[in-house]
């Protein structure tokens, strides 16, 4: 069984296979538009000669889709692609013959706007909400460009300083230096490295921040979904909201129903595993509906039979009534499920209904691993032996006087009054109701 973390992770690990298409999309698009800026920009020239090199990153990034899809498990595959998007798009920028003009001094690749397409790839990675691939791409992205610079610097005609003009050179003498063709300004690809580094981390804390609402949003969806196997669906949001709403041992007043098919065990031996299970797939999904549909709240399946209850997690006035009529609507399900078994030639089945109501203790029960909502107390026994009952007496359904006390006039309607009735385990007489027909 799967630990809530683990399911969450799993949650959120399908979530980000589905945002591939969509990060893929938008790098498509985002690399569309640079080439179209190129064209409007610096002409048709421009735009052919990169025309190869961006539909190589488009490529790149279908290639990543592909391999991440085969290899969902595999995390260091979208460093591996960051890596490459940064080093193809960084050598495209720095290598010799980049300049425009072409004639221009390499240094001058340098001075270029042309660092800012590499925060192309920044952005596109915090797409992917995850924190450390986002310093990863900054990491490589300040990386690459200090490389690129030293192997400028490293050129024998590269100027760096200004030593050689002297002690006391004059302005006019600096600033010739400075917009010498080769001179490179050593700080200015320190200080883009930095910034970078800084705006990095800034992506990869927010990027960090929105994973983290994902996970909360994927727990808050796993939560829900617990509930739901329990409460009507009406209830789920408005419990989901709590922390553990099912958690705090408390003692109320609740109806419990038992349900339970009659001859089943003799059914079964005539029937497949496949066919049994089947069966109590089919009856279990049918009641549950009926439970769900009059509000209760499903305890558990126990084998072919279920037990449910009326006023947990919270109580209303009306939690007896509805019980009762939960009771009277499963019978109204089996025979309408019974006209279809008929008509598949499948022998009609039978189904014994228990009620009582009364205090009860509740909370959820179990360990890390797996923990369930659980109800119980001698309203939950005096229930149980009710549904017990329901062969001996002939009826379909019996409900404790409590039961109909508690209902009013409206519960009591199509009831007849057995009496005292002894049950197993119980030193005091009950009186029960029986449904007629």
């Amino acid at each position: 069984m799967a630990t809530a973390s683990s399911a969450t992770d799993e949650a959120l690990r399908a979530y980000e296979q589905r945002s591939l298409v969509g990060i893929t999309v938008a790098r498509t698009v985002t690399f569309t538009i640079v080439l179209a800026w190129l064209w409007l920009n610096y002409g048709t020239a421009i735009a052919a000669e990169n025309f190869g090199v961006l539909l190589g990153f488009i490529a790149l990034g279908l290639l990543a889709l592909a391999v991440r899809r085969r290899w969902p498990d595999a995390d260091w595959l979208p460093y591996l692609f960051v890596t490459l998007d940064v080093l193809l798009l960084a050598y495209t920028l720095l290598a010799p013959g980049r300049t425009y003009p072409e004639s221009w001094p390499w240094q001058t690749v340098l001075r270029q706007p042309s660092f800012l397409y590499l925060l192309i790839i920044l952005a596109l990675a915090t797409l992917s909400f995850r924190a450390w691939l986002v310093a990863w791409t900054g990491a490589v992205i300040s990386g690459a460009w200090l490389v690129g610079t030293w192997l400028i610097v490293r050129m024998p005609e590269t100027l760096t300083d200004f030593a050689d003009l002297g002690t006391s050179p004059t302005e006019a003498l600096l600033l010739q230096r400075y917009l010498a063709p080769t001179y490179v300004h050593v700080d200015d690809a320190l200080v883009r490295a930095f910034i970078t580094l800084v705006v990095t981390a800034i992506l990869a804390m927010g990027a960090h921040r929105a994973r983290q609402l994902i996970r909360q949003e994927a727990e808050a969806a796993r939560q829900r979904a617990n509930l739901a196997r329990y409460v009507a669906p009406s209830m789920v949001e408005r419990l989901a909201r709590l922390d553990r709403p099912m958690a705090a041992v408390r003692s109320q007043h609740a109806a419990v129903l038992f349900a339970d098919i009659r001859g089943f065990t003799a059914m079964a031996e005539t029937m497949t595993p496949q066919a049994t299970m089947g069966l109590l797939r089919d009856y279990h999904a049918r009641m549950a509906d009926v439970v769900f549909a009059h509000g209760g709240t499903l305890d558990k399946f126990i084998g072919d039979g279920l037990m449910a209850t009326f006023g947990t997690p919270e109580t209303a006035a009306d939690d007896a009534l509805r019980a009762i009529t939960c009771g009277r609507a499963m019978l109204a399900a089996v025979e309408r499920w019974n006209v279809e078994r008929a008509a598949a030639g499948e022998v009609p089945l039978a189904i014994g209904v228990g009620v009582h109501y009364g205090p009860v203790t509740m909370g959820d029960v179990g360990g890390a691993q797996r923990f369930e909502f659980s109800v119980i107390g001698d309203t939950v026994n005096v229930a149980s032996r009710l549904e017990e009952l329901t062969t001996r007496h002939g009826a379909t359904m019996l409900v404790s006087d409590a039961a109909i006390a508690a209902a009013g006039n409206k519960g009591r309607i199509g009831f007849a009054c057995l009496g005292p009735v002894e049950l197993r385990g119980r030193n005091e007489a009950t009186v029960v109701w029986a449904l007629r027909g």
